[in-house]
């Protein structure tokens, strides 16, 4: 074969292989950058006049609106207001973001989800109405599920984070001991390991030792179809703790703080019943303090009640941010296979 005759054949094989990479490349998602802005941040993206007017004095008040079971006013979420002019790339990549428009020709008011439009992972509210009196009356209707969405997307990225930095060796003990398992990342140890109860905690070491960051998980017998009741959950919650879970000084527990009772609700996940304590705790006989999250559910199999708890303890500062991290965690809690 002559020289001539190999460069052609050369040729044309490499020119087969751009072709089939660049067909390759044409069916995969076009690469996106990380999302930017600050945990819990939302950009609305809504002119000042429609902003100062009620439409925005609803969105903003409804994503402004307390954050449950802190000690302190936190709010849901900071708001970023900016018009449409200044909604160039550097905000396309936020995190959390809400496009209103008002137009005459839009008919009904509406509201799309958008994920991963311009950064990953990304969650973009797309609302638009014919006027604004119909703008206000859809976000007053709406407002919960448009929290529930920030705050699910809010959780899903610290989910997705946790599981790339994953403590193996702490789900591996939560199986063998309560037939369960979470998604504990690293940095957290198991700091009590005794009959029915574990305390796994944060490393101080990495932030400041006024900070704390736990989780309880322990397990019980269902005996009682009034276990699945504030009342109920609460007594346990207390005996664990005050068996479990010394206070700084002698003679100090922690235990949960009665002058607000906690909230309490129910929800499914998976398919499998939860039900939900958000509260403040409090060491008896002394000043520590905080709030917390906890989830309880049935091991039908071994008759026993799960419940995994997250709190937080972070004097003269916001919390909202840190009870999310560890929230997110007893999100993960799953039974069994």
């Amino acid at each position: 074969m002559s020289i001539k005759i190999k460069k052609n054949l050369f040729v044309l094989g490499l020119l087969a292989g751009l072709v089939s990479i660049s067909a390759c490349r044409g069916e995969r998602t076009p690469l996106l950058p990380n999302v930017t802005g600050r945990a819990g941040e939302v950009v609305v993206v809504m002119n000042a006049p429609l902003w100062e007017a009620e439409p925005g004095r609803t969105l903003g008040k409804a994503l402004q609106s307390e954050h449950p079971g802190l000690l302190q006013y936190e709010p849901m979420f900071d708001v970023v207001r900016i018009s449409h002019a200044a909604f160039t790339n550097i905000f396309k990549t936020h995190r959390n973001i809400i496009i209103v428009n008002v137009s005459p020709t839009a008919g009904e008011t509406r509201m799309s989800i958008r994920k991963d439009a311009w950064a990953r992972p990304q969650t973009v509210l797309d609302i638009i109405a014919r006027d604004a009196e119909s703008l206000t009356t859809f976000i007053e209707n709406q407002k919960q599920r448009i929290l529930d969405e920030f705050v699910d997307a809010e959780r899903g990225r610290i989910i997705d984070y946790h599981k790339a930095m994953e403590r193996v060796s702490v789900r591996e003990r939560l199986d063998e001991k309560f037939n369960a398992s979470m998604v504990v990342p690293r940095g957290y140890n198991i700091i009590i390991d005794t009959t029915d109860f574990i305390w796994i905690r944060h490393d101080p070491r990495r932030v400041t030792q006024d900070i704390i960051q736990g989780l309880f998980v322990y397990q019980f017998d269902y005996t009682d179809p009034e276990t699945f009741t504030p009342e109920y959950l609460i007594g346990v919650r207390d005996r664990f703790l005050r068996r479990y879970v010394e206070g700084p000084t002698p003679g100090s527990w922690m235990t949960t703080e009665t002058l607000v009772p906690p909230d309490f609700d129910e929800f499914m996940d998976n398919d499998r019943y939860y039900a939900r304590l958000r509260g403040l705790w409090r060491v008896e006989n002394d000043f520590m303090g905080g709030p917390f999250v906890s989830h309880a559910t049935l091991d039908e199999e071994r008759s026993k009640v799960i419940v995994a708890e997250a709190f937080v303890y972070v004097p003269g500062d916001r919390k909202r941010n840190l009870l999310r991290q560890v929230e997110a965690i007893i999100h993960t809690l799953e039974i069994g296979e």
